[in-house]
């Protein structure tokens, strides 16, 4: 009788222990992946933008360069930045880039959420930078 009281412990712990881990959010390890596509006026930043991404987030940290929890860099040739492997959640976009046709370095951010809904997709974020 005891041992059967064990595994049965044993069962409804392992139970919640995956539960918990399937229902992480605001992280890396999804399927879900953002486009960000950075712009200045209607300008599209290629190649040059830096992104910092603040996990569980709906606005700026005090300061999103240093606050941050993943930093990525655009392709050389792309318009927006890869983030990858993320779960559904509220996640917060800064990105750093400079305008060669106006001369000037430019930043700005936006808040965006992952539904559950969205999980497996890829979602196109528009971020859009002042100097």
């Amino acid at each position: 009788m005891q041992s059967i009281k064990k595994s049965t412990l044993v069962i409804i712990l392992f139970t919640i222990a995956l539960s918990f881990q399937a229902c992480k959010k605001n992280d890396v390890g999804g399927k879900a992946t953002i486009h960000a596509m950075i712009f200045h006026g209607t300008t599209p930043m290629v190649g040059t933008a830096t992104l910092y991404v603040k996990f569980n987030a709906t606005s700026a940290p005090a300061n999103p360069t240093t606050d941050y929890d993943l930093k990525l860099t655009g392709e050389p040739d792309d318009n927006h930045v890869h983030v990858e492997e993320l779960r559904p959640g509220n996640y917060y976009l800064y990105a750093v880039a400079f305008d060669s046709t106006a001369s000037v370095a430019v930043k700005g951010g936006v808040a965006t959420t992952i539904k559950w809904s969205e999980r497996k997709e890829i979602k196109e974020v528009e971020v859009q930078t002042t100097n």
